[in-house]
């Protein structure tokens, strides 16, 4: 662990890489916070996230200010040589668990004393507790790690210290779509020295106290859906209350809450009104079945909510017109790049980590591939100047394409609402006077 031991000093490298990755995560989502001011960096303390979308999930905490936090990961992820000294550049600790192998545990116990330091030295710790993802609106079981970590930073170092966990919610619009919403909430700090007592009568009841109480605030800054069999209702319903807000510019604290009391709702319905509760989830299902039939994803659903739809439309068919060659050029220039990532991706099983691949491929592997194409050009036509500013016209020309891809989406599905309006009607209305009672 020699090699590690200053992990938590700030790095210029570190920092560097991190404004690149900062500039393209706002590009690839609508990053929007909530109670963001209310927390304090400058001091140790770990922030604890529900766990969804994979790396994804780390950049989104990790691009939320201007720090360089030392995360926990688990530690199969460290065995090749190579991986982990970059996992060591990136700030990144190993956490060993059973399935690593009893031998392995021990092991731990250096690195709680490394993120022991790490919080003395006033560096936060980000963690994930769930220990993996799942692309789900739900926050699982804890696992004992964060309180392992917590209670022995209070109680078994040489001084008493006391520490704050963080809960934060990350709430997608969508897992995939470049463009769409993150909604990230900071909520109450949970100070580890409210468990004393509790702890020195009963260290195990204290642990469960803590996790319980833990979760319970991720729960409350997340958008959680505990009945699985409210799940598919509630998540249609609370996407198209997130699409009628924005377009009616309501703000990301109370789109958020908004979203929560309707799935509290519809969870109460539930129980309370079954034969109301299947109603509903009779239009879900048809309104669902409906848009999947017209090849139309929930994402794009915004036309339903515009006023003056057919201007809208007209709009953008103008844009899209008028812009075409750009797309053209565009889409030419970035074949090979984007090859080159869907090959990669193709080979990733776990569909929570196809947005992660997409990303870091596109802000690693693309610029690569653009120099390499920007080079030949030059040689071909012999002319630095032209060379360079083709060479600056490729980021702009991605960024272009998938833009102009969403704004055609919008197009095809504001037309193809339009047409079929009299089909989804009565469904979606059904839906629209849930939420908005």
């Amino acid at each position: 662990m020699k090699s590690k031991q200053n992990i938590e000093r700030n790095s210029l490298k570190y920092y560097l890489l991190k404004k690149y990755v900062d500039f393209c995560f706002r590009l690839f989502y609508k990053v929007r916070y909530i109670n963001k001011e209310k927390v304090n960096t400058r001091e140790g303390s770990i922030f604890t996230c529900n766990h969804q979308n994979a790396l994804i999930d780390a950049l989104a905490i990790l691009t939320s200010f201007t720090w360089q936090p030392v995360f926990l990961a688990r530690a199969d992820i460290f065995r090749n040589k190579t991986i982990a000294r970059v996992l060591q550049f990136l700030k990144i600790l190993p956490v060993y668990r059973i399935r690593d192998g009893y031998n392995q545990l021990a092991n731990n116990q250096q690195v709680f004393q490394q993120t022991f330091n790490v919080l003395k030295n006033g560096t936060p710790i980000a963690m994930f507790p769930e220990g993996n993802h799942v692309g789900i609106k739900n926050v699982r079981g804890l696992k004992k790690g964060i309180s392992r970590i917590a209670f022995s930073y209070r109680h078994e170092s040489s001084e008493i210290n006391d520490l704050k966990i963080i809960p934060v919610g990350l709430n997608y619009e969508s897992y995939h779509e470049p463009g769409s919403s993150l909604y990230i909430q900071f909520g109450e700090p949970i100070r580890i020295s409210v468990y004393d007592n509790e702890y020195t009568d009963n260290p195990a009841k204290a642990t469960n106290s803590f996790l319980q109480d833990l979760r319970n605030s991720l729960q409350f800054n997340s958008l959680h859906i505990e009945n699985k069999e409210v799940y598919p209702v509630a998540d249609l319903v609370t996407k198209l209350y997130g699409l009628d807000a924005k377009v009616q510019n309501v703000k990301s604290s109370e789109i958020l809450q908004k979203q929560k009391d309707t799935i509290f709702k519809l969870e109460g319905l539930f129980i309370e009104n079954p034969d109301e509760f299947k109603n509903l989830s009779f239009h879900t299902d048809k309104f669902n079945q409906l848009i999947q039939d017209l090849k139309i994803k929930c994402g794009y659903l915004e036309i339903l909510y515009v006023q003056n739809k057919i201007l809208r439309i007209f709009v953008q068919s103008v844009f899209l017109i008028i812009t075409l060659p750009l797309y053209a050029y565009s889409m030419i220039n970035n074949i090979i790049p984007l090859y080159f990532i869907k090959r990669i991706t193709q080979l990733i099983k776990d569909p929570q980590f196809k947005s992660s691949v997409f990303f870091v491929g596109s802000i690693f592997i693309i610029p690569i591939i653009h120099l390499l194409q920007a080079i030949i050009v030059t040689a071909i036509i012999n002319s630095w100047q032209w060379g360079l500013f083709y060479l600056i016209s490729l980021p702009f020309s991605f960024w272009f394409k998938l833009k102009w891809e969403r704004v055609w989406l919008n197009y095809i599905t504001g037309v193809r609402v339009k047409k079929n309006f009299s089909k989804i009607r009565k469904h979606f209305l059904v839906i629209k006077e849930f939420y908005s009672a």
